[in-house]
């Protein structure tokens, strides 16, 4: 064929088919779901099915939130240096000190040594209402334990298993370099169930815990949060409470200093009361300044302990809860919500089986016959060639 009549050719099956001409025959379509009504229902309800099984053994969750922003402080430069004067330091809480503080909580809150030191915190179980009015209290139990399950009735193959496994391992003792098994589990489980999400421009930082029990993860939030403020806390006051341990050392040495000074020349003075030397004069007068100098060195090491102290509330982070812990009400993944999910997807699958998939499988499957059909002609073909031949 040649280059001008192969650029013009049109498919014989495709002649006098305009695109635009082409619709969706949504009459017959609705036939055939009103021709297959059973099997819509049946695979539908088989779905349900799997949904309430998924939803009898779902964990409820329940989440909260809680918003936290950094109370940021300013102070002017003439205050700033009337402290100075003062012997209390630089005393200033920049909007960027407290900026830079908060905008960590993200990544502490995903720290294997910030969420390991979770494992000790004692949570409340939640106990109904009218449980609780005929007298049913719930103890106290550890979050390490719960996430692990010990918490829960276990059967006699758990139970060995878990005897087995306190053979080997540890759980008591948490060494951040050598995690266990189950302590390598709960972390991970508290990363995917403990996040902070922080506002850039505003500094609000939200906080969000999810747990299986609503009075728990109401009482695990609340010490995460407590626990964030702390940690910030160590961390930014770390430096200001070693310098203070070190002036603190100093002023005590010198005020011994000074003390031992004043008495040797309190002593030399009540001596030589009545002579008239000049060499004692002079002894005198070099003990003299020796203990003034001690009595300004322990003033100066006094000041400075004092800076550093006044240096430590400073860097201290302060926050304000905008939004508090509140136990939920709900939880966050309904079961009705799973039954009805997993009922529409089986009712979406089988109205597109029923409408396009049964037609199409019936379609390629007829191409599969044909062209395998087409094959063993040609095999037929090639075998009597060669018998031909031979």
């Amino acid at each position: 064929m040649a280059k001008e009549e192969q650029k013009y050719y049109v498919n014989p099956e495709m002649a006098g088919i305009d695109d635009e001409e082409v619709e969706i025959d949504w009459t017959g379509i609705f036939a055939k779901l009103l021709k297959r009504w059973k099997f819509i229902v049946l695979v539908s309800f088989i779905f349900g099915c799997l949904g309430i099984f998924f939803a009898l053994n779902m964990k409820r969750k329940y989440e909260v939130t809680m918003t936290l922003a950094p109370e940021l402080q300013k102070r002017s430069t003439s205050i700033n240096n009337i402290t100075s004067m003062l012997g209390l330091g630089d005393i200033s809480l920049g909007s960027n000190s407290d900026a830079m503080s908060i905008t960590l909580f993200p990544e502490i809150c995903k720290s294997t040594p910030f969420l390991s030191g979770l494992f000790d915190v004692e949570l409340t179980p939640y106990v109904d209402p009218e449980a609780a009015a005929n007298g049913v209290t719930a103890k106290p139990v550890a979050l390490f334990d719960h996430v692990i399950g010990l918490d829960k009735p276990m059967k006699d193959k758990q139970r060995e298993a878990l005897e087995e496994y306190k053979q080997y391992y540890d759980d008591s003792k948490v060494d951040i370099s050598a995690l266990t098994p189950n302590q390598t589990a709960v972390v991970k489980y508290l990363k995917e169930n403990i996040s902070a999400n922080v506002d850039n421009k505003t500094g609000v930082t939200t906080v969000n815990v999810v747990l299986d029990d609503k009075r728990m993860v109401t009482e695990l939030a609340d010490t995460v949060c407590r626990r964030l403020q702390e940690y910030v806390s160590e961390y930014r006051t770390k430096k200001a409470i070693a310098d203070y341990d070190y002036y603190s050392k100093l002023a005590d040495e010198a005020h011994a200093d000074m003390i031992k000074k004043q008495s040797a020349y309190a002593a030399r003075v009540d001596y030589d009361r009545s002579v008239i030397l000049q060499s004692v004069n002079s002894e005198k007068e070099r003990l003299q300044q020796e203990a003034s100098l001690a009595n300004q060195l322990y003033s100066q090491m006094a000041q400075q302990k004092e800076m550093a102290k006044a240096k430590i509330q400073e860097e201290k982070p302060v926050y304000a809860v905008i939004q508090p812990a509140t136990q939920p009400q709900y939880p966050m993944n309904s079961k009705k919500k799973v039954v009805l999910i997993w009922g529409f997807l089986g009712f979406l699958l089988s109205c597109a089986w029923a409408g396009f998939g049964s037609d199409l499988w019936k379609k390629m499957r007829g191409e599969v016959k044909d062209k395998l059909a087409v094959e063993k002609v040609e095999e037929k073909i090639v075998e009597k060639e060669e018998n031909a031949t031979a």
